[in-house]
């Protein structure tokens, strides 16, 4: 019931915003008495904080596992292409209601998924610091400071991706391209 609770919480938010995901109305979504929620969760940001969780480890669990299964020898930039094209895929795909409602939400909420966010942050900087100890990416680079930019931008991908047209493909070749090969007109 758990699980049909938090599908239920998402498919609202995403559809009609964070303000609509009362307790009620998730309670009839789900056919029950909004009182016997209460028995599964406290408040409605209870909720919201665990599917944001579930969101996050979920993406945390296939970046990684994409990851892990390319060659012991694979070079920096197709271990860096491999997890952009998951994470934005996984950002964009119609089955993945849990990885759109992060956009739905106030930021304070947003910030409740803080410890889980970091740690597939830490993920990235292991990916990127993997780069650098390879000699494939530049040594002066700040991943405190880079994480979290190229994290951001990503993460924005649903916002204006769909009013562009483009593939999660084109988005995820587009990325590392900037990243690696910058915009700079090649002389």
């Amino acid at each position: 019931m758990r699980d049909e609770i938090l599908d239920a919480a998402a498919e609202i938010i995403v559809r009609e915003g964070y303000d609509a995901c009362t307790m009620r109305a998730v309670a009839a979504l789900v056919d029950m008495k909004a009182g016997s929620l209460y028995y599964h969760f406290r408040s409605k940001d209870e909720i919201v904080e665990e599917i944001l969780n579930q969101g996050i480890e979920t993406l945390y669990a296939r970046v990684a596992e994409t990851i892990r299964g390319l060659p012991q020898e694979a070079r920096f930039a197709d271990r860096l292409s491999a997890a952009v094209s998951v994470h934005v895929s996984s950002l964009v795909g119609k089955d993945q209601t849990y990885m759109h409602v992060y956009e739905h939400l106030p930021p304070i909420i947003k910030r409740r998924s803080r410890k889980m966010r970091e740690k597939y942050a830490q993920l990235w900087h292991d990916l990127f610091a993997g780069g650098i100890a390879s000699g494939e990416a530049a040594n002066d680079q700040d991943l405190q400071l880079l994480v979290p930019y190229f994290l951001g931008g990503l993460n924005r991908v649903p916002e204006w991706m769909r009013a562009s047209g483009a593939s999660s493909e084109q988005v995820a070749k587009l990325a590392v391209a900037t990243l690696l090969d910058g915009i700079g007109a090649r002389r």
